[in-house]
């Protein structure tokens, strides 16, 4: 029936059904927060009476009984006009104004009241509801009470009638409503005469023109009758679905190259013809501290990198003819940071666009490289000086220059060490290599930590004795079962063993703990020697790397123990550190790792 109406009388009866709940809303929202503020000036009285009936509480006591607080509570009620209630603190009602003193005691439990239970929580509590009691609507404040002579501790609390409140919004709800029929009736005479003389499908088409023109490509003019608003309303109609449908293919286009770009791990730099920075993408935040202010800048203001300026300049000075050929240098951003920059040249420059420059970041390749290096180096210097004794002691024994047995047998001796020790350090890269490549540990057992601890200080007890070097166990006395290979957990123990009793002073002490973590056990091996430098601490893990420059005075050693160490606790899932001098000590270093506890069955 409403399709049947004229266009006019539609476009009335939806204004006057809009002007109604733009009356009406705001008159619902108006009575609603003056509900709230006489609800709330309600309570507040409430709160008043119970502060004033506290105090006359606190004055007038002690009470002798029960009866006398009953008299008390009824007096000042009267006086009030309000009902006051006591209740003990297991919710038992002593006393209340408004019920007869041998009622009381049949009243229900009121420990449950939300206002007794705000009361005990807050110190003041209030609530409204319906009292069964007396039959009515009422606001509730509660305080907590200490009682006093025959009255228990408990809540002392007023009950204020809310008819009053009920009759004022009642009233206040009639007016609105009045109000609001007035406005209304007023408006739709004065909409139904200015109604009359519109032009309604004009209207319409100017709105959808405008909206068309502010960037709504979806408005369209609904053919309303009369033939000649119908080709007006077509043309338009079929000018905003070509703009719409080309704004929609340049969206998703941009769109597509934000999504290329914001996911490249290599960071992207766009310059526009006078070489400044147009827009970056997410992943260049890493190499400019504050991607969105380095917009309009030119790259040497945001990354000081003249070699970066200058290649950029270089390649923006090429024109649309004769195009610069992609440019590509290295750049150093500090912090180790290497970055490989690739800039090229954009042809088309009629909306402002220059340049792009790629940044592919390096610095895990150089790192690599640097440390394939420093193996090569440490390698070739570890294998030099016992391949040269070696030699040498032969060359000596094939010249024939040793003429006594003992002589003889002494170059042979110094021959085998070197060969052991050279022997040894294969071993130990061969075990390293192993580590690396297996990542994690394939098969694990309960072990007991005090059987490989105990092994590997066997193993370390020529050294140990050389020195006069004691070991101190401070384990648990019951056994301890970790979840690790028992091999490689006694390889970690004789490692930091050797290096403890090696380190320490003659006559020392290597102690070895441990402490109950949320990730397992962590262990500590302590010992009393000179400690190691904190600039060094980060590198000691490294292969090869040693504290001392002289690599001659650790004689026997691979330089290897403590990176063999730490692959197979990174194995173990556990992590191993330094501490240097241990928290407490001024001197002495401390190797802590964690090693998961196995299942006790």
């Amino acid at each position: 029936m409403f399709r049947k109406l004229s266009f006019r009388s539609r476009l009335l009866l939806s204004f006057w059904a809009v002007l109604f709940l733009a009356l009406l809303l705001p008159s619902l929202y108006y009575r609603k927060t003056l509900s709230e503020e006489i609800n709330a000036d309600t309570r507040s009285n409430a709160i008043h009476q119970l502060n004033l009936a506290y105090w006359l509480l606190s004055q007038d006591q002690p009470f002798q009984n029960a009866a006398s607080l009953q008299v008390w509570c009824k007096t000042l009620g009267d006086h009030l006009g309000t009902r006051i209630t006591y209740v003990a603190s297991d919710g038992t009602v002593i006393a209340d104004s408004q019920v007869s003193f041998a009622q009381v005691p049949s009243m229900g439990n009121h420990a449950n009241r939300p206002e007794i239970v705000q009361a005990y929580k807050e110190g003041l509590g209030t609530s409204s509801r319906y009292s069964i009691t007396l039959e009515r609507n009422l606001i509730y404040a509660a305080r907590k009470s200490d009682g006093g002579g025959a009255i228990p501790a408990g809540v002392i609390r007023v009950a204020v009638p809310f008819l009053e409140v009920k009759r004022k919004l009642d009233r206040l709800g009639r007016n609105l409503i009045l109000t609001v029929l007035l406005a209304f009736g007023a408006t739709i005479l004065i909409s139904y005469l200015f109604a009359r003389q519109l032009e309604a499908p004009l209207r319409r088409m100017i709105r959808a023109a405008e909206g068309i023109g502010s960037g709504d490509y979806g408005k369209r003019i609904r053919i309303s009758p009369g033939q000649e608003f119908s080709p007006l309303s077509h043309a338009i109609n079929k000018m905003a679905k070509s703009i719409e449908k080309q704004i929609h293919t340049i969206t998703e286009q941009k769109q597509q190259l934000e999504a290329v770009l914001n996911g490249m791990a290599e960071g992207v730099m766009v310059l526009d013809s006078r070489g400044r920075i147009r827009t970056v993408n997410p992943a260049l935040a890493r190499i400019i501290p504050h991607p969105p202010a380095s917009i309009g800048r030119r790259p040497l203001e945001v990354i000081l990198s003249s070699e970066l300026q200058q290649a950029c300049d270089q390649v923006l000075a090429g024109s649309d003819e004769l195009p610069v050929q992609p440019y590509n240098l290295e750049i150093s951003l500090g912090e180790g940071r290497a970055f490989d920059v690739n800039i090229v040249q954009l042809r088309d420059r009629q909306e402002g666009m220059g340049a792009i420059v790629v940044f592919h970041d390096i610095t895990q390749l150089k790192r690599l490289e640097k440390i394939r290096q420093d193996f090569v180096a440490n390698v070739s210097h570890e294998l030099r000086t016992p391949l040269t004794s070696i030699k040498g002691y032969a060359e000596t024994l094939l010249a024939g220059r040793t003429e006594s047995p003992d002589s003889t047998r002494d170059f042979l001796q110094v021959i085998l060490k070197h060969a052991n020790q050279m022997s040894k350090m294969v071993d130990d890269l061969l075990q390293l290599a192993r580590l690396e490549a297996r990542q994690q540990l394939s098969e694990a057992v309960a072990v007991d930590v005090a059987t490989a601890l105990n092994s590997a200080w066997k193993a370390c007890s020529s050294l140990a004795e050389a020195k006069e070097v004691r070991l101190e166990k401070l384990l648990p006395e019951d056994p301890l079962l970790v979840r690790a290979d028992a091999e490689q957990l006694e390889q970690v123990f004789r490692n930091l063993l050797e290096n403890a009793v090696k380190y320490g002073p003659s006559g020392g002490t290597v102690r070895v703990s441990c402490n109950f973590g949320p990730e397992g056990v962590v262990f500590q091996v302590r010992d009393e020697g000179p400690g190691i430098p904190s600039q060094a601490q980060p590198r000691i893990f490294e292969r090869f790397y040693r504290v001392e420059k002289n690599r001659a005075n650790q004689e026997g050693s691979t330089g290897l123990g403590l990176a063999i160490c730490r692959h197979i606790i990174q194995n173990h899932g556990g992590e191993i550190w330094v501490e240097s001098p241990p928290q407490g000590e001024a001197e002495g270093s401390a190797f802590f790792f964690t090693l998961p506890l196995a299942n006790k069955e």
